[in-house]
């Protein structure tokens, strides 16, 4: 990145995509069979028997939990460090969401944590391969056999990461996962559930079969803001556009990138009539089935950075790095450091042209949002106050990297000073 200004996200969306979603964009009618085609594919990337896909994760979680018939006094525990919408979504169809803690570095749900939350009116567990990291997936599967519990897989941070040598999302009863455009995968907009289940595939596709294609409309804003981000974080382009407004809106007090990729967090009384209504696009499966041609590629760059700080991070006096399960191969998502004095490493590195953001992500166990269900969950709590995110996107070069160890290590040095 030139002139030593990186930014803390660079979309997958490339101008490969940007050609196929204006080929379908223009095109009339809808072609069912891109999105089989696109399911299939998935399918078989992840080693599942069926994928489908839905309008989005949040939606498709909801059709899970209804599917298998859970309701009114059943449970699901999900890590208290999660996107507030999927126990937003839990209590939606009626469920009581259950929070548990979180391993401290590896951020993902904590097996001892999960077992001693279990009443004999838990239904289901959601091992969240938060910021790419797999789950200690052999010990979660393990109590949640022994207690009759169904394992639903959150990948929506981890498309292609494997533990012991197999897909996230092919290791529990079913999965989720969203293509938003700051994903490593994506389709504009949508999701996909994975399973082995027979029976929850045809309902799950029985439930969203009537359905009208999504808005056109929104389609074609998705593709505009897509291609807008894919130039805005360009290396000849983003010192002088998209970083000077960040400057500026930190000075005001605002993340501008935040907000435009954001939401007010909200429990929802009813399901919104909107998930139910939009089906997937023709043109979002398109992209999906172009984005998987390169998924691999995409995936071992952000590996590749995301060792690269491992190695050249874990040093540095003050600040905590990632850990992660025996036998998880993360895809990097995101790359997570802990400080005590998170916020005004924030700002250090951004002196330094170094773009972060604390994410979007909650503790919910400690949220207003779930005062029924609060509990007590320290390393979620703590991980709340201190992470922050590091710049890992396939974009970097290896000057950027070099640059970005050298802004941690000084930043970290001008605060402990």
């Amino acid at each position: 990145m030139a002139f030593g200004k990186i930014p803390r996200f660079s979309p997958s969306f490339s101008f490969a995509e940007a050609a196929v979603a204006a080929r379908y964009l223009s095109r009339k009618g809808e072609d069912a069979l891109v999105v089989q085609s696109f399911e299939e594919e998935f399918a078989a990337f992840i080693g599942v028997k069926h994928a489908v896909m839905v309008p989005s994760a949040r939606y498709g979680f909801y059709l899970i939990l209804k599917s298998w018939g859970f309701g009114p006094g059943d449970e699901v525990i999900l890590p208290a460090m999660t996107y507030f919408a999927i126990p937003a979504l839990a209590k939606t169809a009626g469920l009581k969401p259950v929070f548990s803690d979180i391993d401290l570095l590896g951020h993902v749900l904590d097996p001892e944590s999960f077992e001693a939350a279990i009443t004999p009116n838990t239904k289901a567990v959601v091992p969240t391969h938060l910021f790419g990291t797999p789950c200690d997936m052999d010990a979660i599967s393990k109590i949640a056999k022994k207690h009759g519990i169904k394992v639903i897989e959150d990948c929506a941070q981890s498309t292609g990461a494997r533990y012991k040598g197999k897909r996230v999302g092919s290791l529990g009863d079913a999965s989720y996962y969203t293509f938003g455009l700051t994903k490593n995968i994506t389709t504009l907009s949508g999701a996909m559930i994975t399973t082995d289940d027979d029976e929850l595939a045809r309902t799950i596709r029985q439930e969203t079969s009537s359905a009208r294609p999504a808005s056109l409309k929104k389609a074609v804003q998705e593709a505009m803001t897509g291609t807008a981000m894919m130039l805005a974080t360009h290396p000849a382009v983003y010192p002088w556009t998209l970083h000077p407004l960040i400057r500026v809106g930190n000075m005001l007090g605002k993340d501008p990138i935040h907000e435009r990729f954001g939401e007010a967090e909200r429990l929802y009384p009813e399901l919104p009539s909107y998930y139910k209504e939009s089906a997937p696009r023709a043109v979002q499966a398109a992209v999906g089935r172009k984005q998987l041609e390169r998924i691999e590629a995409l995936n071992g760059a952000r590996a590749s950075n995301g060792r690269f700080l491992d190695q050249n991070l874990h040093h540095i006096p003050g600040l905590g790095v990632p850990t992660y399960p025996d036998g998880a191969e993360p895809i990097y998502m995101s790359f997570v450091v802990h400080h005590a004095q998170r916020d005004a490493l924030a700002c250090e590195l951004r002196k330094r042209g170094v773009d972060t953001t604390i994410g979007y992500m909650s503790n919910c166990a400690d949220s207003p949002l779930f005062p029924d269900e609060a509990t007590s969950c320290p390393n979620a709590e703590r991980a709340f106050d201190e992470l922050l995110h590091i710049p890992v996107h396939p974009n970097l070069s290896v000057s950027d990297r070099e640059h970005m160890v050298e802004a941690v290590h000084r930043a970290c040095m001008a605060l402990s000073a």
